[in-house]
């Protein structure tokens, strides 16, 4: 896995001879359709896209050192970095006259102090009687500091005129304005016949800071895994005011006008965004299933709509659409997600009156009958065991929850299906759930009805006592412990898309293969249905991936990769076991699998976090993501690169489900 490091990418030029190689853990099996087999394996099928095929160079007597990061070409954001690579084993390295930590198989990570601008590092490489015998030199750029504008100039910064997107806006709304502009100046804004003075955002925050220590605005912040640098210092030209929208403003593709004085000089240059204050709303429907909406634009995601959801378009800022739930309450789609009505079309809005409980292959399904397809947001709770479904547009009349299925006579999954109006236009049916977890759900509409699906647990069968087939031996052993269970295996990457690469350019997407087969195998011995989104180098894309998962219906996803680290961090002392998940299903799986992890390869336990990954993402199953260990690492990427790392890595996975589901 890639984390905020662009030069993660394929830099490698090199590689040790004395690694051993991925042959024998990386053969590939048939792509096969079928059904779901106990034990079967089933993989993607599709065209694979041919990739140029990835040539490991090696280490030689002439040139014994091999760079991997950083790569000459990238410019290095954060005040630190690390030197990442690979010399024979028993030689030595020296970075700048310091002697390099080299581990046993001849891999190394450095940590280096970068000024601004081109930093400049001299390598050298010792045999085992401490002879030089090798050197180079490796340039490392560090980004410049973002220049002030000289308080003896008299211009605007280029490309610094914000908004920088057209805006739709309503009466009411806030619209800021900020532009660099040379220090000491005057600076306003003309919009229409409204003038709207910027001040210097350096002033503001020395007098907040006066006022209230700790307080200040600091837009140079940044984040590198998890903790904050200072990217930028404070821009003294910085000029910043806001405007609010009045009842009278017409502004029809207006461009704001930015005027500087100073000095009896005065020069004026437009905006390239255009304001249009909206005087009607719009209906727009969304164009395809999996509607990604998000809070704001190109902001965090919210739940994604189907085809067909009728939507009040308000607002636009550039391609994002605002579109409004409530007065309150507005998410943003793409243009591209929308299909736009005529005017004059009725409003989203429907009455509630019937909620109705049904058996399926899947679980079972709450069915509420509308007369049009509205948009919604679904919440998941495990303390108490609940799901939360709003649908926005709705109005109550119910008086029917028909929660007994026919065939059945009871549901097994709903223990109670409760409804109430918080707010006007708001419908929220809460959805009391039977069992300590939740294995999965999703939402889709058949015509009018929206069905919230909710899943049944996996049927894994209780092991029988199977008789060993040793002469004498009378003892009996368990039986496969995990059929019934169908699991989707993802080894993260493939094809051009190599994810990190370790000291000694072996690449990421070739190490989560190697783990995810040699898991698939354990798997399947244990019982389970084992589905692959790829067993070779090839490219299959994030919603491939997903979708896949998705049309099998299994009962979890796994998603095996390895982590590096961002520039500014210590990969010899940060590194360990970690696992991911995106819905609150997926949380307790995702301890497990760590705890079987870290236990299986003695790797630090780093935890199970939250984090939005499109592989944790899918509400159908319970997904995970597992980041193994560290290729950044030294050590642990000599462990992840052998059979035996990569066996123990396998096992440690199987080991957590096993815990999980009690079997073991």
């Amino acid at each position: 896995m890639t984390l905020n490091n662009v030069a993660w990418r394929a830099t490698a030029t090199l590689a040790t001879a004395t690694v051993a190689l991925l042959t024998s853990s990386c053969a590939t099996s048939a792509q096969v359709e079928g059904g779901d087999t106990t034990g079967s394996t089933v993989s993607i099928v599709k065209p694979l896209v041919p990739v140029k095929k990835y040539v490991r160079p090696e280490l030689t007597a002439e040139r014994p050192l091999l760079i991997v990061y950083p790569s000459p070409a990238a410019s290095v954001p954060s005040s630190g970095s690390f030197i990442i690579g690979s010399t024979y084993p028993a030689h030595g390295v020296t970075i700048n006259g310091q002697n390099v930590l080299v581990n046993k198989e001849g891999f190394f990570a450095h940590v280096i102090t970068l000024n601004r601008g081109k930093n400049q590092f001299d390598l050298r490489v010792s045999n085992g009687e401490g002879n030089q015998i090798y050197s180079q030199s490796l340039d490392v750029q560090r980004e410049k500091a973002r220049q002030s504008l000289s308080a003896d100039s008299f211009e605007f910064a280029k490309d610094s005129f914000e908004p920088k997107d057209d805006r739709g806006v309503n009466v009411g709304e806030i619209i800021e304005f900020a532009v660099r502009a040379t220090p000491g100046a005057q600076v306003q804004v003309i919009l229409g016949k409204k003038h709207i003075a910027l001040s210097p955002i350096n002033k503001r925050k020395n007098a907040t800071a006066t006022k209230l220590p700790g307080a200040a605005i600091n837009r140079g912040m940044e984040a590198a895994y998890g903790q904050m640098f200072q990217r930028h210092a404070a821009a003294p030209d910085l000029y910043i005011g806001l405007y609010r929208v009045e009842t009278g403003d017409i502004f029809e593709q207006e461009h704001p006008r930015f005027v500087l004085q100073k000095a009896g000089q005065s020069i004026t240059t437009a905006g390239a965004a255009a304001i249009t204050v909206l005087r009607q709303p719009q209906i727009a429907r969304t164009a395809h299933d999996q509607t990604i909406t998000r809070v704001a634009p190109d902001l965090a995601r919210l739940t994604p709509l189907p085809q067909g959801v009728r939507l009040l378009v308000d607002g636009y800022q550039g391609e994002n659409i605002r579109c409004r739930y409530t007065p309150s309450k507005h998410i943003w789609i793409k243009r591209e997600d929308l299909d736009f009505e005529e005017s004059g079309s009725p409003a989203p809005e429907a009455v509630a009156r019937t909620i109705m409980v049904k058996q399926d292959a899947y679980g079972e399904s709450l069915v509420i009958p509308l007369s049009q397809r509205l948009p919604f947001l679904i919440e998941q709770n495990l303390k108490p065991n609940h799901l939360t479904v709003k649908v926005y547009g709705v109005s109550a009349d119910t008086d029917w929850v028909y929660q007994a299925p026919a065939d059945s006579g009871n549901s097994h999954l709903i223990e109670n299906v409760s409804w109430k109006q918080p707010e006007d236009h708001v419908y929220q049916i809460d959805v009391d759930l039977r069992g300590p977890r939740q294995w999965g759900y999703f939402a889709d509409f058949d015509e009018n009805n929206l069905n919230i699906h909710i899943k049944n647990a996996p049927r894994i069968k209780f092991p029988a006592a199977v008789s060993s087939t040793e002469p004498g031996n009378s003892d009996a052993s368990p039986g496969p412990r995990l059929e019934g269970l169908s699991v989707c295996i993802d080894p993260g990457h493939g094809g051009k898309e190599t994810g990190a690469i370790g000291p000694s350019a072996i690449r990421e997407a070739e190490i989560n293969l190697a783990i995810a087969l040699k898991l698939r195998d354990l798997l399947k011995a244990d019982g389970a249905t084992v589905f692959m989104t790829r067993e070779d180098d090839s490219d299959v894309s994030l919603n491939d991936r997903v979708d896949f998962a998705k049309s099998k219906k299994v009962d979890l996803l796994i998603s095996v990769h390895n982590n590096a680290l961002p520039d500014g961090r210590d990969p010899v002392k940060e590194h360990g076991t970690s696992t991911y998940w995106y819905h609150p299903q997926s949380q307790e799986l995702a301890r497990a699998l760590k705890n079987g992890e870290a236990k299986a390869l003695s790797f630090p336990d780093i935890g199970a976090r939250y984090q939005n990954l499109a592989l944790c993402r899918p509400t159908n199953m319970q997904a995970v993501l597992v980041e193994v260990g560290f290729v950044s690492n030294p050590d642990e990427y000599a462990q992840l690169i052998s059979a035996a790392g990569q066996s123990k890595a396998a096992q440690g996975v199987l080991n957590g489900l096993l815990y999980y589901f009690g079997r073991n």
